[in-house]
């Protein structure tokens, strides 16, 4: 995005996490930009100061996500626009031999966030705070492979992490689900699709 904006111009990454921002500075080598940690329910900007908003994959870890939408309506300038990216997790198609023990995995790890099924009611929640909407569409993501390059392998990775604090799901079980997904792969048998829903806004002139 800093590529695109240029030096004329000025990109701002907030977020809550210290570690993060702390990342992304040391990666940053442009000098229009710039980051810092914030809320994205109290964001620390004028109003109407900016011109475009986005918010990916985080919505729906917030737990007053109208708030949030509401505040990227704030900041932005009349005409301004924002794209919100979110997955419905509930969308997740991970194929597996034992499909209960899948499922079981999947409710625990929709605990993960505040509101796994967000982009379901994102339309009205854009509408309500004042924007009108202007595009919705998907990002299909397909891994037909178990592989260090593909999304499902690190995602697994943190669904086996979280799981396993949580608790809920016997030991001897997430073991054997994380071990199955590979051998899958090894048959010739592995699936996994998941989506990302794309919504594009703009604040009234």
């Amino acid at each position: 995005m800093a590529d695109i904006v240029g030096p004329s111009g000025r990109v701002l990454g907030i977020d809550i996490s210290a570690d993060l921002v702390d990342l992304a500075g040391q990666r940053n080598h442009r000098r229009w930009l710039s980051y810092r940690v914030g809320d994205a329910t109290g964001i620390d900007e004028p109003d109407a100061s900016v011109d475009v908003a986005t918010c990916t994959q985080v919505a729906e870890y917030i737990t007053e996500v109208d708030k949030a939408i509401s505040e990227a309506f704030r900041i932005l300038k009349r005409g301004g626009r924002a794209v919100f990216v979110a997955t419905d997790w509930d969308g997740v198609i991970w194929h597996s031999d034992a499909p209960a023990r899948m499922a079981a995995v999947m409710r625990s790890w929709e605990a993960h966030c505040a509101h796994p099924r967000l982009p379901r009611t994102m339309a009205w929640r854009l509408g309500a705070s004042g924007f009108v909407l202007d595009e919705a569409a998907v990002f299909p993501i397909l891994n037909l492979q178990w592989g260090d390059e593909t999304y499902s392998k690190g995602l697994a990775r943190f669904i086996g992490e979280f799981v396993a604090r949580r608790g809920d799901i016997d030991d001897d079980e997430l073991v054997a689900w994380a071990e199955e997904l590979p051998r899958l792969s090894d048959q010739g048998r592995y699936f996994f699709s998941s989506s990302r829903f794309i919504f594009s806004a703009s604040k009234p002139l």
